[in-house]
């Protein structure tokens, strides 16, 4: 292992260490999520140390690694996109709280590069969005997430027969999110609406997201939720994302 190194990384948060110093769980593109300890950024003349520490901001650091202590340390950085709408825009705020969840909770992806820039690229979305942006920009995210780790499921055929789905109609699913047919279909299940399905699809095919109503937000919400829960265990409620799609 390299003792230093630079490199670009996104604080995620933080926690008080002594007087004057803090602990800062980051997301880093080259070493996945560690902790970093910043000495001095509690002072009165911090002011720019500071900026190295803001939640969801893309900063470039040099990382040292002090093998003795067995902690990594910033010894200095610069702040090359400061995002300070999540201050000000709750749903903004809301939704990076859940992504860097899921960052928490997923080991930052297993540490790849992907994942980092699929990071960097949503929190810079929604810093630079319009609040009623925020929905469409977080659930393209999660499907892209969904994708990456190779788990996001097909929605055009039924995923115990084969047979296709049709585009305009409504899809029952399971409990892992796979679609069901209504032939194999044995007790009720929830269904994806078409205008969902829609959604996804133009997500996959990387085309301008169409807009969605309540009950479509409703739908999408439920069915990737259902799909993420499966596989991680996420600490945000239904409540908290009530507030991302408010």
């Amino acid at each position: 292992m390299n003792r230093l190194i630079k490199e670009n990384y996104i604080p995620l948060k933080s926690s008080d260490m002594g007087e004057n110093h803090k602990l800062v769980l980051i997301l880093s593109a080259g070493q996945g999520l560690i902790r970093i300890a910043v000495f001095g950024v509690k002072g009165k003349k911090s002011g720019a140390q500071r900026a190295l520490i803001q939640p969801f901001s893309l900063c470039r650091g040099d990382l040292y690694y002090d093998p003795v202590k067995k902690l990594w340390r910033l010894k200095e950085g610069e702040c090359l996109e400061s995002r300070d709408s999540f201050h000000t825009h709750l749903n903004k705020y809301y939704a990076a709280l859940f992504w860097s969840d899921l960052i928490i909770q997923t080991y930052a992806g297993g540490g790849s590069q992907d994942f980092f820039n699929m990071s960097e690229n949503l929190f810079r979305n929604l810093s630079n969005a319009e609040g009623a942006m925020v929905p469409g920009i977080f659930l393209r995210s999660l499907w892209d997430y969904l994708a990456l780790e190779g788990i996001q499921p097909e929605t055009n055929r039924c995923s115990r027969c084969g047979r296709p789905a049709p585009p305009t109609k409504a899809v029952c699913y399971s409990g892992e999110g796979m679609v069901v047919c209504s032939r194999c279909r044995i007790d009720s299940l929830p269904l994806l609406t078409a205008s969902a399905r829609i959604f996804l699809e133009a997500v996959m095919e990387k085309k301008v997201l169409p807009e969605v109503d309540s009950d479509t937000l409703e739908s999408l919400t439920a069915y990737i939720m259902t799909i993420l829960r499966s596989i991680v265990r996420l600490k945000m409620d239904q409540e908290s994302l009530k507030i991302i799609f408010q």
